[in-house]
C-alpha cells in the first residue's frame, strides 16, 4: 500500500465569517435583461426574410409548381416570414393566365403604410419539353407601399434550387413608394424589367431578405427577440403549433437551422420559434430584500431543440441584467440602474451514445448550462450606508416544500449548473442577493504520494466571505524537482461537485481560473474550488511548492492567500482539521491517515490571524498509533472561549526528531 503525505498550511475547512454590519433593506424594481453576441463575435450584417414564396412537403422544400402566374391581392400589405405547407395561399394570391404579362411593372393595392417590401406578382413558365428546349420564364415583382422611398441595396432575393442551395440576386437603387421593381430571367417576354438573372430550372422557394446591419454571427443562424442594438424579431415568424411568441418582457437569443429528417432549411427559411437558444424574463414586481437575502431575479429558459449548427455552434452568451436599486433611506443608488453581466455557457452534447449529463433514461442526451462571471471589474453601487454589489446565486427548479421555484428560495437545490432536456422548453429560476463586495479567500496546498511514482498536489480554495469572490485565480510555480503532467479543476457546493475552471501551463508556471463566483461559507459551507495537479519527478529534489490565490473582489485579509506545501515524509499524514462550536466550547477535531514517525500534537490559538499563537493544551497530545501506517481520529475541547468572539487555531505535529509541522489557521466563532 502506498503511503500518502499531506501538508495543510492554511484553512482546510472554513467555519466562520468575518464580522458583518447590520443588514440594510433595499428596494429592487422591475428587472430586465438583454442578450449579447453569441460567443462574443460580432459581424457587420445579418439577413432575415421579409417575404417568402414557396412551400414545404413533409418538412422539406418542394419544387414550386411550373406553369403558374399569381398576383397578390390588393388588400395584402405584408409579406410572409415562413414557408407555406401548400402554396399558393389563395387568401393572398389570385391566379392569372400564363400569357398575361402586361400586369408586370404595375400593381394595385390599398396599402399606404406597409412595414416593409413584399412580393406582389410571380410567374414561372416552363418552356422545356419534347418539341421545345428554351430557357424558362421566371418573373418576380417587388412592391413598396411603406409610404417612403426604400434603398434596395439593403435587400437581396434568394432563388432556391435545393434545400440549402440558392442563387443570390443583389438589388440596387432606390424604390419609390407605391412603385414596383421587377426581376426576371435574362430571356423573358417583357421589356420593363429592372434586373435580369441567369436561368436555373427547378426553383423551390424564392425569398426576399433584408440586411439588418446590426446582427452577429457568433453561431449558425443566430437571431434575437431583443439583443445587441435592440435587434427585433418579426413575430409573424412563429409556428403556433410549436409555441407562442414570448411575452413582451422576455428577451431571447437563438441559433441553428431546422432539421427535418434528411432535409434542411436554410437560415432565412428557419422559423424563429423552431430554433434553439436561451431566454430571460426579469421579475416585474418591486421587492425589498435585505443584505444577503436571496431574491428572485427572473426566469431563465433553454429552448432545447434539434437544430443543425454546422461548424459554428453556440458556446456562450453574456446577459446584461439591469437591476434598479433604491437605497434604504429612499434615495436612488449610484448608479440607480445597477448592471451585472453574467455569462451563460452551453455544453451541447450529442444526442446519442453515453450521456455526459442527466440520469439513466434521459434520452436523447441532456445538455448543461452553467453561469460564470468573466474577468472584469467587480461592479458596485453606492448607498449612504456603504458600497454593495449583486451576485447571482444560481438556478433553482423548485421552491421550498410544494412552492414553485419563484415563490421561495430553495438553498438545498440552488446550483450554478442546470441540466436541460432535449426537445423541451426548460425553465428555471435565477436567484440573486445584494452583498458587500468583500470576500476573504484562503488557500490550502497539499502534496500526496510523493513517496511513489504518481505524486500530485491538491489546491483547495475557500471563501470566508462576507460576499462572493469573483474571478478567482491561482498561480502556482512548480518546483524544479517535478514536471507537470495533467490537472483537474472542480467546484463543490451543497448541490454536488462539477467540473469547473481551466488551467494554462507554461513551463513550471500553472495559472488557473475558476470562471464562476466562489460562494462564501455562510451561503454554502461546502463551497470550495479544488485543483489537482498531477506531476512526475524531474531531475531535481526540490519538493517545496508555494501557491497564491487572488480575486477581483476586495479581500479584507490577504494573509491566507498564499500556502506552501512541503512534503515531509516524517509528518503525520493528515486528512482533515476542523473546528465546530459546541454547547460548552469549541471542539477541534482532526484525522490522520498514518503516523509512522509522529510523536504527538499541539494546538495553538489566537484572536486574529496575525496575533500571538498561544498553546492551549497543557501537555503534548500523544499520537494514538506511533509508528503505524494506520491513522486515528482526535478531538479537543477548548472551553476557555467567550460568546461573540472569533478564534483562530493551528495544529502542530511533532515527529521523533522534534521537527514540527504547522497546519492552519482555521477559524470558529463562539
Amino acid at each position: 500500500m502506498k503511503n500518502r503525505y499531506l501538508t495543510i498550511l492554511s484553512g482546510v475547512v472554513i467555519l466562520s465569517l468575518l464580522a458583518i454590519g447590520g443588514a440594510s433593506a433595499f428596494t429592487v424594481n422591475s428587472v430586465d435583461g438583454i442578450w449579447g453576441n453569441i460567443d462574443g463575435v460580432a459581424t457587420t450584417s445579418e439577413e432575415y426574410p421579409v417575404d417568402i414564396i414557396g412551400y414545404a412537403d413533409n418538412g422539406t422544400l418542394a419544387p414550386l409548381k411550373q406553369d403558374q402566374h399569381y398576383i397578390l391581392n390588393s388588400d395584402i400589405c405584408s409579406g410572409k416570414q415562413n414557408i407555406d405547407p401548400v402554396w399558393p395561399d389563395t387568401s393572398r394570391w389570385t391566379s392569372s393566365g400564363l400569357t398575361t404579362y402586361t400586369n408586370f411593372g404595375s400593381h394595385t393595392s390599398s396599402c399606404t403604410s406597409a412595414s416593409d417590401l413584399f412580393f406582389s406578382e410571380y410567374l414561372y413558365e416552363s418552356r422545356r419539353g419534347w418539341f421545345i428546349d428554351q430557357p424558362d420564364y421566371v418573373i418576380i415583382e417587388i412592391a413598396n407601399y411603406t409610404g417612403g422611398s426604400v434603398d434596395l441595396g439593403d435587400y437581396d432575393v434568394h432563388l432556391y434550387t435545393g434545400n440549402t442551395t440558392y442563387t443570390e440576386v443583389n438589388l440596387s437603387g432606390t424604390l419609390a413608394t407605391n412603385d414596383v421593381y421587377v426581376i426576371t430571367t435574362s430571356t423573358n417576354p417583357i421589356s420593363n424589367e429592372h434586373y435580369t438573372f441567369n436561368d436555373n430550372e427547378g426553383y423551390r422557394t424564392v425569398v426576399l431578405v433584408k440586411d439588418t446591419g446590426t446582427a452577429t454571427e457568433g453561431a449558425t443562424c443566430d437571431r434575437w427577440s431583443t439583443g445587441p442594438s435592440g435587434s427585433p424579431v418579426v413575430y409573424s415568424d412563429w409556428d403556433p403549433g410549436i409555441q407562442s411568441p414570448p411575452t413582451t418582457d422576455e428577451n431571447r437569443v437563438v441559433y441553428g437551422r431546422d432539421s427535418y429528417g434528411t432535409g434542411y432549411y436554410a437560415c432565412e427559411l428557419t422559423n424563429f420559434s423552431e430554433q434553439s437558444g436561451f431566454g430571460f424574463d426579469g421579475r416585474d414586481e418591486s421587492i425589498q430584500p435585505a443584505t444577503l437575502d436571496p431574491f428572485f431575479l427572473g426566469s431563465f429558459f433553454h429552448y432545447n431543440r434539434p437544430v443543425v449548427a454546422d461548424s459554428n455552434s453556440f458556446e456562450y452568451v453574456d446577459l446584461t441584467v439591469t437591476v434598479p436599486v433604491v437605497c434604504n433611506d429612499g434615495s436612488a443608488a449610484d448608479p440607480p440602474n445597477f448592471t451585472i453581466v453574467p455569462r451563460f455557457n452551453l455544453d451541447e452534447t450529442t444526442n446519442s451514445g453515453t450521456c455526459a449529463y442527466g440520469e439513466p433514461g434521459d434520452e436523447p442526451c441532456p445538455d448543461r448550462v452553467t453561469i460564470e462571471f468573466p474577468t472584469m471589474e467587480n461592479p458596485t453601487f453606492v448607498c449612504p450606508e456603504g458600497t454593495y454589489t449583486v451576485n447571482i446565486l444560481g438556478f433553482t427548479e423548485t421552491g421550498q416544500g410544494t412552492d414553485a421555484c419563484w415563490e421561495s428560495y430553495n438553498d438545498s437545490a440552488v446550483s450554478t449548473e442546470y441540466i436541460t432536456q432535449e426537445y423541451e422548453i426548460n425553465e428555471a429560476c435565477l436567484w440573486a442577493r445584494i452583498e458587500q463586495p468583500l470576500a476573504d479567500i484562503s488557500v490550502a496546498k497539499t502534496c500526496w504520494a510523493f513517496d511513489s511514482q504518481d505524486p500530485y498536489y491538491v489546491i483547495t480554495t475557500s471563501n470566508l466571505g462576507p460576499g462572493f469572490a469573483r474571478s478567482v485565480t491561482l498561480t502556482d510555480t512548480l518546483p524544479d524537482g517535478v514536471v507537470f503532467e495533467s490537472y483537474t479543476s472542480q467546484l463543490t457546493t451543497t448541490s454536488g461537485t462539477i467540473n469547473q475552471g481551466t488551467c494554462n501551463v507554461n513551463g513550471q508556471l500553472v495559472e488557473c481560473s475558476l470562471g464562476t463566483p466562489l460562494l462564501d461559507y455562510s451561503t454554502d459551507p461546502e463551497a470550495k474550488w479544488v485543483v489537482r495537479i498531477n506531476v512526475g519527478f524531474g531531475t531535481g529534489n526540490n519538493i517545496v511548492n508555494t501557491v497564491t490565490v487572488d480575486s477581483i473582489t476586495a479581500d479584507p485579509y490577504e494573509g491566507n492567500n498564499t500556502d506552501t506545501a512541503e512534503c515531509n515524509p516524517n509528518a503525520a499524514c493528515m486528512i482533515s482539521f476542523d473546528a465546530l462550536r459546541a454547547e460548552d466550547g469549541i471542539v477541534l477535531s482532526w484525522e490522520t491517515a498514518s503516523e509512522v514517525d509522529n510523536l504527538g500534537f499541539n494546538i495553538y490559538r489566537a484572536e486574529n490571524p496575525e496575533g500571538e499563537k498561544v498553546r492551549i493544551n497543557p501537555t503534548m497530545i500523544p499520537s494514538q498509533n506511533i509508528g503505524s501506517t494506520s491513522g486515528a481520529f482526535y478531538e479537543y475541547l477548548d472551553e476557555d472561549v467567550e460568546i461573540g468572539n472569533t478564534y483562530y487555531y493551528w495544529l502542530e505535529t511533532v515527529d521523533f526528531a522534534l521537527t514540527t509541522t504547522i497546519y492552519g489557521p482555521i477559524t470558529a466563532e463562539y
